[in-house]
């Protein structure tokens, strides 16, 4: 197949490389820089603290990319249900046990393996092991004009149709770009502690508002689970800094009661920052930003990586009407018709988290009015919990 003047994609994490399959499927030419490509998987080895809970609209993509056969082959862990209560309150469920998968528990590392080695074998995605260093002007470009060209760490320059940087949140395509970002930083921290339990785990993911603290449970396979824990910096440093039999009582505390005996293998944490990008597309430099890059969000509903997929199915979609000459404002348009959603989910989480940590007497009470509400068998109510089961596996947003 023949390659023109590529797209660059900057990042080749999972929506890095994802973007770059998307758009090679439909005939464009991509080149994708990344320093620190994923390691081979190893199925001996423990599991990865990095764990996604990919959607199901998002495993049709993964399928349309022609890399879900080959996901099933290493571990995975189906949900159909997620849970959520106030800590001593009756548990409100969404899904079904026997019904579709909301989505499935993937590895971080897995997935973008499994993406980066489908974008080698395809003809029109070149994969450089590079860092990004700057955009450049040069001249000399079609019709004897001046053009952006990305620079790369070792001096390799890449003139370019159109750019994306899904180089995570501190993006430097972002700053590059001179696209600005507001939001603000949580002052709080995500504990996550792999734990492996003598039963296995039901195929279900939950969450507990326990006053200034909220657990969860991503279920794994092999009896493993994922623990976490969003709590202020300075209470979950106190647990960090315990010994591994500290750690263990710490963990068993917050969580024994409901998921019984298990052992912690290991533990990491990161901060936690709702930022959005406020432009997501420079006409002047043909570039713009995706994934991580535009919009990081509180990782209350494990919708991060989700939102950056769903920022590739839309260009997937938009990609198959366009060509070498329009591709550029057609990717403009997509991410700025994407931007409404991830501003609204963003936003939207950055509220629950706000509403179930206040203590405001007149707070508690809506939200426990809320939770009985919701928790009813009566009425149209058990239908709405269908539909927010439906909507958490992605089924409503748009391919």
């Amino acid at each position: 197949m023949q390659r023109t003047k590529p797209i660059v994609i900057v990042g080749g994490g999972m929506v890095g490389a994802a973007a770059a399959l998307a758009l090679a499927e439909s005939g464009f030419s991509v080149d994708v820089l990344e320093p620190q490509p994923e390691a081979e998987y190893q199925p001996e080895e423990p599991y990865d603290l990095r764990i996604s809970a990919v959607t199901a609209d998002n495993i049709a993509l993964l399928e349309r990319l022609g890399i879900w056969e080959d996901l099933l082959q290493a571990r995975h862990q189906v949900f159909h249900e997620l849970a959520v209560k106030e800590q001593g309150g009756p548990w409100l469920e969404f899904g079904d046990a026997n019904g579709p998968a909301l989505g499935y528990m993937l590895e971080n590392r897995v997935l973008q393996r499994a993406l980066q080695q489908q974008c080698r074998r395809h003809p029109l995605v070149r994969f450089h092991n590079e860092r990004f260093a700057a955009l450049e002007h040069q001249s000399g470009g079609d019709n004897g004009t001046t053009e952006f060209v990305v620079r790369t760490a070792s001096g390799t320059a890449i003139p370019y149709r159109a750019l994306l940087g899904a180089d995570g949140a501190q993006s430097p395509v972002r700053h590059a770009l001179g696209l600005g970002t507001s939001g603000r930083t949580y002052r709080e921290h995500c504990l996550l502690a792999l734990v492996k339990m003598p039963q296995p785990v039901p195929a279900r993911t939950w969450q507990i508002f326990a006053g200034d603290e909220v657990h969860a449970l991503l279920p794994l396979a092999e009896h493993h689970a994922c623990l976490i824990v969003y709590a202020a910096e300075p209470q979950l440093n106190g647990i960090k800094r315990l010994d591994s039999a500290g750690q263990q009582k710490a963990l068993e505390q917050r969580f024994a009661s409901e998921i019984g005996e298990f052992k912690l293998v290991k533990m990491g944490s990161f901060p936690l920052r709702h930022q959005q990008v406020l432009t997501p597309w420079s006409g002047q430099r043909a570039g713009g930003v995706i994934g991580d890059a535009a919009h990081a969000v509180h990782p209350l509903a494990g919708q991060g990586v989700n939102l950056g997929f769903r920022d590739v199915q839309a260009i997937f979609s938009a990609a198959g009407s366009a060509n070498d000459e329009t591709i550029s404002d057609v990717l403009a348009r997509t991410l700025m018709q994407r931007k409404l959603e991830n501003n609204v989910m963003g936003h939207g989480l950055d509220g629950i988290s706000r509403l179930f940590r206040s203590e405001h007497r007149g707070m508690v009470r809506l939200r426990r009015a809320a939770f009985a509400l919701l928790a009813s068998s009566r009425g149209p109510i058990p239908a709405l919990r269908g539909w927010v089961g439906t909507f958490a596996g992605g089924r409503f947003t748009s391919k």
